[in-house]
């Protein structure tokens, strides 16, 4: 009966590290997002000239290499040291001058360094001493845990492992004698290699679970006001550093009249109702918010005549006669370059100006699509509906 029980406990703690693995392999990951919430934090810039100054550190230890005897005596090894400093020091300018690299860029930035440096532990002489090197495989496993997902924080430490395998067969070979330091080596490189970052990894993937929720109104999935403030340092300019960006802001006619009438639970079906139909018109990589109670905004980066080619159309489809409410929203639309040093602050000024020109559509008798034009109000009325 106690084997019975304790087989019973034993099967249990095994189902349930299996289900916590599975759930960790499906977390969903969003690289905008994490870079997005970094540039929010005002944490992005200097990670950037970190990365940047690390690459440089790489080169610099690459050449110091070069100098050194018996490290680079093979000529593989001379290869694969050569290949480093020459392309860390570009790389690496390119991290402190360009901006933050999409996802595809980072990608291939974790695969060229994982290769470059695989290519210089496996070829350069000395694998005894070269062990402990591997240990520089942690500086890119942490870029990966503070913006990639669990796909591939697998794929780099499952390449750490093999090549630190293959380092460790040749360290036991080359020196027999040191055996035991090898096999030192090795505990400390498990250590610092896989278990440190396997823990912050876990957590720091349920945390941002969790803290995605504070970006979201839950109501109606769409990105809230903080949420809004961390997307739109992610907005993807098509050239430049400035970009023409147009700004829509929604807000429903008579909507307390709405409440009054059908009640609160209705009201809410409403604004779900107008969210998905916001979403239908403006879809990514569009950025949509909902402001606060029946208000809601859209930022893109487009021409100002097919944004409101859109937003005309999205009216239309609110006023739906088959709805059990038909709803009417005044929108108002303004266009301004952009800077990309200076995003924030010109997104936040662009959106008043889409506000002031909602307000003079709702003076006109709403259900209509207002422009802000020339700065100062009254703005031209797109929709001339009668």
């Amino acid at each position: 009966m106690v084997d019975l029980s304790i087989q019973v406990g034993i099967r249990g703690k095994l189902l349930f590290t299996v289900n916590s693995l599975r759930q960790w392999w499906s977390l969903p990951v969003d690289y905008g997002w994490n870079v997005a919430y970094a540039r929010s934090q005002r944490g992005l810039s200097i990670t950037r000239v970190l990365i940047g100054l690390f690459c440089w550190l790489y080169g610099t230890a690459a050449a110091i290499a070069l100098t050194i005897p018996g490290l680079g005596d093979s000529t593989l090894g001379r290869w694969a040291l050569w290949f480093t400093v020459i392309t860390t020091f570009p790389v690496g300018s390119a991290w402190l001058v360009g901006g933050w690299p999409k996802w595809q860029m980072s990608i291939a930035f974790v695969l060229y360094a994982d290769t470059v440096l695989a290519a210089v532990l496996l070829s350069v002489d000395g694998p005894s001493e070269i062990l402990p090197m591997a240990a520089l495989f942690t500086v890119m496993g942490s870029y990966v845990v503070g913006f990639h997902g669990p796909k591939l924080f697998t794929a780099h430490h499952v390449f750490a492992l093999v090549t630190t395998a293959a380092l460790y067969v040749s360290a036991l070979v080359d020196g027999r004698e040191q055996r035991l330091q090898t096999n030192l080596y090795l505990i400390m490189l498990i250590l610092v290699m896989f278990s440190a970052p396997l823990i912050c990894h876990s957590f720091l993937m349920l945390l941002r679970r969790d803290a995605t929720g504070a970006f979201y109104d839950p109501l109606t999935g769409m990105r809230n006001r903080r949420g809004f403030d961390a997307a739109i340092g992610n907005l993807e300019f098509r050239s430049g550093s400035d970009a023409s960006v147009t700004a829509v802001v929604i807000d429903i006619d008579n909507f307390k009249a709405v409440n009054d009438r059908y009640g609160h639970e209705h009201g809410d079906s409403v604004i779900r109702t107008t969210a998905t139909r916001i979403l239908e018109a403006f879809p990514a990589p569009a950025i949509t918010v909902r402001l606060g109670g029946e208000e809601f905004a859209v930022v893109c980066v487009d021409d100002r005549d097919s944004v409101i080619e859109r937003s005309e159309l999205l009216r239309i489809r609110l006023c739906d006669k088959t709805d059990r409410s038909p709803l009417t929203a005044s929108l108002g639309v303004a266009e301004a370059v952009v800077e990309a040093r200076d995003i924030e602050a010109d997104i936040n000024d662009l959106l008043s100006r889409a506000d002031q020109a909602m307000y003079q559509a709702k003076r006109l008798g709403g259900d209509r699509v207002a422009l802000y034009v020339d700065h100062s109000l009254p703005s031209g009325a797109v929709d001339e509906r009668q």
